[in-house]
């Protein structure tokens, strides 16, 4: 049985097979690019680089997207139909050397033959459907298109596309070629290729069948000797990079430790280069992530920036590494400056961070530590802030605020009003460290939300205090524009503070805060319990601290802020707090674009400090989003939002018709009046709406 079995494969195939192997490892040095990249510690666990493996690289179900509903299914069946047949070939081989033959199906075993079917038809309907997407209306816009070559990718976008529909074609043919001559009892359960032996007679079938196997032969062998100079590359590179992939610390900038190197006597300080200006200055990881790229566009279709017209495509920055990765690898001289002339500033100042690129990648591409990386460049190693914004970092430096207001006036929001604040300077201790934030302490719109938190502390009876004048800027816009130098001097002033006092948990109304307090601040040592006031409002409603009178009728939508939502996580807590202020004739809308694919209201990234004077403002389109809900209220849980929104708000005239605000007001205005006995209750109205 074995010499039988055997005597299908001709000798000279393993030979043709050895060669297109040697071509596969040479070709496969490209994959090997990466190592130029500078080390990185990865913090990986077994389990998770299997879990990795198979949830995102063998099950592909982070390309399953509603929102992507045409090209998840043209995705998949590529995706399965190459899998299958990928695990049937491999039976074959084996067979056909006389392996593991008493376990193994046997190629006509029905089972077996019907699942060789359902790969090549998948392969064929995930092909067609691509060429169908690539060549007609469908197409998105942001998705690149090169018919035979371009990108340095063999073949190009049709050109692989049309050798994967021949060589399923074709697997058909000679499958059909063999069942004509062999006439197995089972041949039914080949359901494609034994109707096709009916078309043609026996004798002709006979002919035919030793081109038609060689033919299909030949261009397998081909495809895996050239696959890692094609697109389908990412079919390799995206499985090593998910499962090199820590998906906890996915969007988590690195920290520089400039004051360290600034302190090392072994460091060139004349020759140090901060941030990432060429490709050998990004980590091995980041280099990985940049060859896994599939190019499917998902991160530009749903980039904010991208969308109002700003100078900014994820995927084209992707690109743009890889290209000159790669250069060196594939002798091409046409490796260009990276940051500045295939990277424009432009294109990295159009970042706000939201991790929406970040949300939507299949293979798990870390978008913003590279744009973070070639900012600090720019402003590290370049001296070249965005215009606008070098007098805002001045102003944080000088002032320890982004709008420079004297930091002897960081309590005006309460004393102006003559509201008393507790001060952690005179308790020392206290259960919760209310963080005021620079928005809450200076712009008048978020004084309001500050004085209606300070409502909801008295109202629950929290033990509760501030540290007024002695509180900074946390850092967050300083750190997302790339001045890594700046952050490390406020983080260590706010450190120093923070660590004289005693408190459970740090409580801020800032998702930006929230997240360089409890994420950022962990890299340089502190591990503090920081409280979005989303989840403590909701906590305080839960113990019966707060009770609410239910009074907000009209249609309510909420805004999900990029820093709390994509970044952390929280997207129930808002809307649990929202639903204990809605009347019976009050409704909570969802817009289009909410939860994990949220619209960013552009502020985001540093970007609340400068603008790129091109396109649609991004804050604009978000208030337009919730228009179109027919929304009577926009309910945000972030201080930035709340600023852009409602001066959307204005631009667009609906200041009449439209309402923005902050789920603490919400909550102040409907808190119930308190039950005698049940302990004293100031009226928060008086104190949060002077």
């Amino acid at each position: 049985m074995e010499n039988d079995t055997a005597a299908h494969v001709p000798t000279i195939f393993y030979i043709f097979a050895g060669i297109a192997l040697c071509c596969f490892l040479y070709n496969l040095k490209r994959l090997f690019t990466a190592r130029i990249g500078r080390p990185e510690v990865r913090s990986l666990r077994p389990w998770e680089v299997i879990r990795n493996t198979l949830y995102f690289g063998v099950l592909h179900l982070k390309v399953s997207s509603r929102q992507f509903g045409y090209a998840t299914i043209m995705h998949l069946c590529l995706a399965w139909g190459f899998i299958t047949l990928l695990f049937a070939t491999t039976v074959d081989f084996l067979a056909a050397r006389g392996l593991f033959l008493n376990i193994l199906p046997g190629k006509d075993t029905p089972w077996f033959a019907a699942l060789n079917e359902i790969g090549g038809l998948l392969l064929i309907l995930g092909t067609v459907l691509a060429l169908i997407r690539r060549h007609s209306s469908i197409k998105p816009e942001p998705l690149p298109q090169d018919a035979l070559a371009g990108r340095d990718n063999l073949f190009g976008d049709t050109g692989v596309l049309i050798f994967l529909l021949l060589l399923a074609v074709g697997g058909f043919l000679a499958e059909s070629a063999r069942l004509a001559i062999e006439q197995p009892a089972t041949a039914g359960a080949s359901f494609i290729a034994y109707p096709l032996t009916l078309v043609l007679p026996s004798d002709l079938w006979q002919s035919l069948q030793p081109g038609l196997w060689w033919s299909h032969a030949i261009l397998a062998l081909a495809l895996i000797a050239l696959l890692p100079r094609t697109k389908l590359f990412h079919i390799l590179t995206g499985i090593v990079n998910v499962a090199l992939t820590n998906t906890s610390e996915r969007g988590t900038l690195r920290p520089m430790n400039i004051f360290a190197l600034m302190e090392d006597p072994d460091v060139d300080l004349e020759g140090l280069v901060l941030g990432a200006g060429k490709v050998e200055d990004f980590t091995w990881k980041q280099l990985l992530d940049v060859e896994a790229c599939t190019e499917c566009a998902r991160c530009s279709s749903v980039c904010p920036a991208y969308a109002t017209g700003k100078p900014l495509s994820p995927m084209k920055i992707i690109q743009a590494i890889r290209h000159n990765l790669y250069a060196p690898a594939m002798d091409d001289p046409a490796s260009m400056v990276l940051v500045g002339e295939l990277i424009s500033p432009e294109n990295l100042w159009s970042c706000t961070t939201c991790r929406a690129c970040m949300q939507e990648c299949p293979v798990l591409v870390d978008h913003i530590t590279a744009i973070v990386d070639m900012r600090r460049f720019l402003i590290l190693s370049e001296g070249k802030p965005p215009e606008d914004a070098a007098a805002y970092l001045e102003k944080t430096a000088q002032q320890g605020n982004p709008w420079g207001f004297p930091r002897e006036n960081r309590l005006k929001w309460a004393e102006d009003i003559g509201l008393e604040v507790p001060l952690m300077a005179d308790k020392q201790e206290a259960d919760v460290l209310y963080w005021v934030g620079c928005a809450g302490a200076y712009d008048p719109r978020n004084q309001a939300i500050a004085r209606a938190m300070v409502a909801i502390f008295q109202a629950a009876e929290v033990d509760y205090a501030i540290l007024g004048k002695e509180e900074n800027c946390t850092g967050d816009p300083v750190r997302r524009m790339g001045d890594e130098y700046l952050f490390e001097t406020i983080a260590g002033q706010n450190i120093e503070k923070l660590s004289k006092y005693s408190y459970n948990r740090i409580v801020t109304t800032c998702p930006h805060c929230y997240q360089t307090l409890g994420q950022d601040y962990r890299q340089l040592g502190p591990a503090w319990n920081v409280v979005h006031h989303s989840e403590y409002i909701q906590e305080l409603i839960r113990q019966g601290r707060l009770k609410m009178d239910g009074e907000v009728t009209g249609r309510v939508t909420y805004h999900d802020a990029c820093y709390l939502g994509r970044h952390n996580g929280i997207y129930q807590s808002p809307r649990e707090v929202i639903a204990q202020t809605l009347s019976w004739k009050g409704e909570l809308v969802e817009m289009a674009r909410s939860h994990a694919q949220s619209f960013c209201c552009g502020a985001g990234g540093g970007n609340m400090w400068y603008e790129i004077n091109q396109g649609e403002r991004i804050n604009f389109n978000r208030f337009d989003q919730a228009v179109e809900v027919g929304a009577d209220t926009i309910v945000t849980a972030c201080a930035f939002c709340m600023i852009m929104l409602d001066d959307a708000r204005k631009v667009r005239d609906k200041e009449e018709s439209v309402q923005a605000k902050d789920i603490a007001e919400l909550v102040v205005e409907n808190l119930a009046p308190a039950i005698p006995g049940l302990g004293k209750r100031e009226e928060p109205a008086r104190v949060y709406g002077e």
